[in-house]
């Protein structure tokens, strides 16, 4: 249970949940022809997840000393599992993801894609070690791993192995999967805000300059609160003008995502205890979920489009 903890074991199924649903309940549905075996995208799954572990032991390894005042009942280094032990797993799981990734970039002769994987794995370092110290960068430097862990299936996918040249139709759902991406960006910067406001106190013990440190609580959660509200327009705008036939997937993105963003923005305006931000990132990483759950209604309300 504790290197389940360790590798946040929920998390990585997310992760797995979202390459399998882009693959088989949005590709799929359409009867295209992917480029991945499924050898192939089983790699691409095991690069992901590993080298996401990887990320979250290398973070715990360093926010120990933060980790002591910002969740001391949850802290999984220095308590249950020492730092050697934790060290020796980060390069484990970081090489293991780092290894799939060049085998898959090998095979499929694209060795310019490698530089996904042994740039993330470098980014979620850099991340843990530097940038989570600095206001904003390291916000958005995670977010865009994200962000990544949805595009690259798409890459992976669509474009064939022996050339760049990507049809009309793979293209029109490149960039469907591009807007997935942006979404998720967005939702998950939002998080990583509402959770430096949550963690001040360690944070500033730790001497890290994060956004809450540098702007105080009260205005970064009402940056995160207008963000929120740009967030809630931008895929409110993208449901009503492309999805709006289709009643159900309406409904699904309205009630679990469209709304709760709206709750989110309302609440962080006004919020001002710990215990307030850390329900709040439990109801974005909700909306998260929904949102990932509503790719098949939304493969299924595009298909009726077409």
């Amino acid at each position: 249970m504790k290197y389940l903890r360790l590798i946040r074991f929920p998390n990585l199924i997310m992760v797995i949940a979202t390459q399998c649903i882009i693959l088989y309940a949005f590709f799929k549905p359409f009867d295209i022809d992917v480029t991945l075996s499924r050898l192939g995208f089983i790699f691409l799954v095991i690069a992901t997840v590993c080298i996401a572990a990887g990320g979250y032991i290398i973070n715990d390894i360093i926010d120990v000393t933060a980790d002591k005042i910002n969740k001391p009942k949850k802290r999984t280094v220095g308590v249950s599992i020492d730092e050697k032990q934790a060290k020796l797993l980060y390069y484990l799981f970081t090489f293991i993801g780092i290894g799939f990734g060049f085998i898959l970039c090998a095979v499929h002769k694209k060795p310019f894609y490698f530089l996904i994987f042994a740039g993330s794995a470098f980014a979620l370092y850099m991340y843990s070690r530097f940038l989570r110290k600095i206001a904003l960068v390291g916000n958005l430097l995670v977010s865009l791993t994200v962000a990544l862990t949805i595009i690259t299936v798409g890459i992976f996918e669509l474009f064939p192995a022996e050339t760049v040249i990507i049809d009309e139709f793979k293209m029109f759902l490149l960039d469907i999967i591009i807007d997935f991406s942006i979404a998720a960006f967005l939702i998950n910067l939002i998080r990583e805000i509402v959770k430096d406001v949550e963690d001040i106190q360690g944070d500033h013990v730790a001497r890290y300059r994060t956004l809450p440190i540098v702007l105080g609580a009260k205005r970064t959660a009402r940056v995160a609160s207008v963000l929120s509200l740009l967030t809630m327009t931008l895929i409110s705008w993208y449901t009503f003008t492309f999805l709006y036939e289709d009643k159900l997937t309406v409904g699904i993105l309205f009630f679990g995502v469209i709304a709760p963003l709206g709750y989110v923005a309302t609440q962080l305006w006004e919020a001002d205890k710990k215990s307030q931000f850390s329900r709040l990132s439990i109801v974005l990483k909700i909306i998260m979920f929904i949102g990932i759950i509503s790719i098949p209604f939304i493969s299924h309300a595009i298909e009726n489009a077409i």
